[in-house]
């Protein structure tokens, strides 16, 4: 009889427990759309619900919850062992092993904490959508100025990043040049070494001096953001703004931002951004410094599998059972009202939109893919829009060596940017 009203006060308590983390979290994981924490929870509230309110039901209910989370942590498992097996960094590996090469295992901050104990004085990469994500009020515009990076592995090897005065990736500033280019990592010529770089591509192979700021990770609206304050330091001829497929996500993100909301607004002057340098480098290198521990860390199996990361994963696909990629909406009116202020920024220059596909576009997303062009191509009359996407498909039959060792979901190879930078310059010269 005690044995009975002890396991239903147990059965009462975790019902208590489990009801308060689903009041807190709710509005969170809806938010989210991780609707496989909801389930999870229900299915354990319910269980216990009936297991203090019916006695007979209490036993039942608690060998219910110790066999629901043995089938839960043995399905994570296996699927963390199945994930471990295909992760981007495994078939990196698999593709240099066949060349002989191996492949740099190290995290960016094991990295960083290997150069420090050199007297090297090195920071992991971390960019504007950093302090986007945690809703800082104002944003960091551009990375560290004058600071050595630990950017990204795609090629075996980890690429490093020196910034220029104003934090951005060029050899050193200059205010006179042709091209100004912008957009995310593929403008900042993620992962591949300096001399492939689109910048340096077109400087060195093109003779057109190019002054980069493009950053990883940044939308529209903080590349956009990035053009407005540096406009009062440079003069140029033509924009080459690179929009990649992510762009048209990321911008549902910035625009929640009411710091990046101003510089939409046409009589907005700026920021004074580029003048207040030194104490953003000041706060950056203490957000760094005392978040460095948590920054980029890596695929970590403890936490995976304690935190059933693999099966919540799992069971939110079959819950949505589209892709993010299919069932996006196009912000018109946005992309819109961006242009029409680059334009009002820039009213002399001549600007071209090149739109950069990602893989799955070559695969089951070729209709999506050259839909999104032709919906971005029609936002303004005034901007000379690119599809680099339809030229890869119809002049290249191996897709795949425009990317990363041909991985999914990639930078473009030494070969992609070689043939981007040809594909912009080839098209300009038809104006």
């Amino acid at each position: 009889m005690f044995k009975n009203k002890l396991l239903q006060i147990i059965t009462f308590f975790l019902f208590l427990i489990i009801t308060i983390i689903l009041f807190k979290k709710f509005n969170k994981y809806y938010s989210q759309n991780d609707f496989a924490k909801i389930l999870i929870l229900f299915i354990l509230l319910i269980n216990f619900f009936f297991g203090f309110l019916i006695r007979k039901f209490t036993k039942i209910t608690l060998i219910f919850f110790g066999y629901f989370i043995l089938i839960l942590y043995s399905v994570n498992g296996l699927l963390l062992f199945f994930n471990i097996q295909n992760t981007p960094q495994k078939k990196i590996e698999k593709v240099l092993e066949k060349e002989n090469k191996t492949f740099d295992k190290r995290s960016i901050i094991e990295v960083v904490k290997d150069e420090r104990s050199k007297d090297v004085e090195i920071y992991p990469q971390v960019v504007p959508r950093e302090f986007l994500k945690k809703n800082i009020k104002k944003i960091p515009l551009t990375p560290m100025a004058n600071t050595l990076f630990v950017s990204c592995n795609e090629f075996g090897e980890w690429k490093k990043i020196k910034t220029d005065k104003l934090g951005l990736n060029n050899e050193r500033f200059i205010d006179t040049f042709d091209i100004l280019l912008m957009g995310d990592s593929f403008a900042e010529g993620s992962c591949v070494n300096q001399l492939d770089e689109p910048a340096t591509l077109l400087n060195q192979n093109y003779n057109l001096k190019t002054y980069n700021i493009g950053i990883s990770g940044n939308g529209p609206l903080l590349s956009l953001a990035l053009a407005h304050e540096i406009k009062p330091l440079i003069d140029f001829h033509t924009i080459i703004w690179l929009i990649f497929d992510n762009d048209f996500y990321d911008i549902n993100l910035e625009i929640q931002s009411s710091f990046l909301k101003n510089y939409l607004i046409k009589n907005f002057d700026n920021n004074e951004y580029f003048q207040k340098i030194d104490e953003t480098y000041k706060f950056q290198k203490k957000y760094i410094e005392d978040n460095l521990e948590s920054l980029k860390k890596g695929f970590s199996f403890k936490e995976s599998f304690f935190e059933l990361k693999a099966v919540i994963s799992r069971i939110n696909k079959l819950i949505h059972q589209n892709n993010p990629e299919d069932t996006f909406v196009f912000q018109r009116k946005l992309f819109e009202n961006i242009f029409e202020k680059l334009t009002f920024i820039y009213p002399e220059k001549k600007i071209y939109i090149v739109y950069l596909p990602e893989t799955t576009c070559f695969k089951h997303r070729s209709l999506q893919c050259s839909k999104r062009f032709e919906e971005l191509s029609q936002t303004s009359n005034n901007l000379n829009f690119l599809n680099f996407y339809e030229h890869l498909k119809n002049n290249n039959g191996e897709y795949k060596k425009m990317y990363a060792l041909g991985q999914d979901r990639a930078h473009f190879s030494p070969l992609g940017y070689s043939e981007l930078v040809k594909f912009i310059l080839s098209e300009s010269q038809k104006d």
